[in-house]
């Protein structure tokens, strides 16, 4: 192994005739040119760039044409790189430049694969059209109900003001726990996620959230399963809430109509929450992948979401030292498991 090898980035280096004289295994992979095939190129046959507007680099922008101290490099720039094989993959790259007197004797060139980055900023873009798309709805319908009750509240029937009531009061619930998810996402991704812990009595909180959901929906029938007497649990309680509601929005949203089962047990000094619905299943395929930021469960009455309520969850439910998984899955429905440790006490 080289030394330049060891480098944590794809590095090359170009000399005074405007050749290769050097490439790193990293910058080898991602430009696809081996070390014993791109030694003695031009460096813009082996590193070919196009900018923004389309632009060849190494024939509006080459260094040894243009370059004079006292400039150094060029900053981190992202171009499209055509590879070896005629493939094309966006990177980011910068270069250092060495100056003999006022020649320009070498350049040191870091080049790096964009595509993360891409990724991260197409799902950023994602995110923010699904929240304007999830805010609005809710916000449409209070909007409509309040200006309606205030401008006609003599005029309506008490059935229709108890109905309008009834549907802000469901639509400021989705809004809260919108915000709720992208706050605790946002102290996940920044590693800032603080629990408060206090004694919870799990059979009142997941009634509290059971009920909850199940008033939403007309389809679904909550059903209730656990022992008398279950033990208190050392939890954050809004956070855990969170948690058991963003499975069973799920149950909902994703199985077909009936029960959808909420059940509590204590296993092996753990205590075991499991959100079973009668829906088609997951598909193999995706089940590596559910618990990711902004997956989607692909079914026909998917409905419209940030992709983040399972990755929530999982940071949530590991923050209390448990464990979250899918414990089955198939044409007669799904059941995640919470399994959180019972206080020593």
């Amino acid at each position: 192994m080289s030394d330049m090898d060891r480098y944590p980035i794809g590095t090359l280096i170009v000399g005074r005739n405007g050749t290769i004289t050097a490439i790193n295994s990293l910058a080898s992979r991602l430009t696809g040119w081996t070390s014993e095939v791109a030694v003695g190129k031009p460096w813009g046959e082996v590193l070919r760039l196009r900018d923004t507007a389309g632009r060849l680099v190494h024939e509006d922008s080459d260094p040894f044409k243009h370059a004079k101290p006292p400039v150094r490099g060029t900053p981190d720039r992202g171009y499209m790189l055509t590879r070896a094989d005629g493939s094309q993959v966006p990177v980011s790259m910068r270069a250092g430049y060495a100056f003999v007197g006022k020649i320009l004797d070498e350049v040191i060139v870091l080049i790096r694969d964009a595509a993360p980055d891409r990724r991260r900023e197409l799902n950023a873009y994602d995110l923010i059209a699904t929240l304007a798309h999830d805010l609005r709805s809710p916000l449409t319908s209070i909007k409509g109900f309040a200006s309606t009750m205030a401008s006609r509240f003599d005029r309506l029937k008490d059935e229709q003001k108890l109905l309008m009531l009834r549907t802000i009061d469901h639509d400021s619930d989705r809004m809260n726990r919108l915000l709720a998810d992208l706050l605790t996402f946002s102290r996940l991704e920044a590693k800032r996620l603080e629990l408060r812990l206090e004694r919870v009595n799990i059979a009142d909180l997941v009634t509290s959230v059971g009920e909850q959901v199940g008033r939403s929906s007309t389809s679904h029938q909550i059903v209730f399963e656990f022992p008398e007497d279950l033990p208190h649990l050392l939890a954050d309680r809004p956070k855990l809430e969170q948690v058991i509601q963003n499975l069973t929005v799920n149950a909902v949203k994703h199985g077909d109509p009936g029960p959808v089962t909420l059940s509590v047990a204590i296993e092996h000094g753990d205590m075991v929450i499991r959100v079973r619905d009668t829906g088609p299943g997951i598909d193999p395929a995706a089940r590596p992948f559910i618990f990711s930021k902004f997956f989607h469960r692909h079914t026909a009455t998917r409905a419209h979401g940030t992709g983040l309520g399972l990755f929530i969850s999982k940071g949530i439910v590991e923050a209390h030292d448990g464990s979250i998984g899918v414990e089955s899955t198939g044409p007669k429905g799904t059941t995640f498991a919470i399994r959180l440790p019972l206080p020593s006490d």
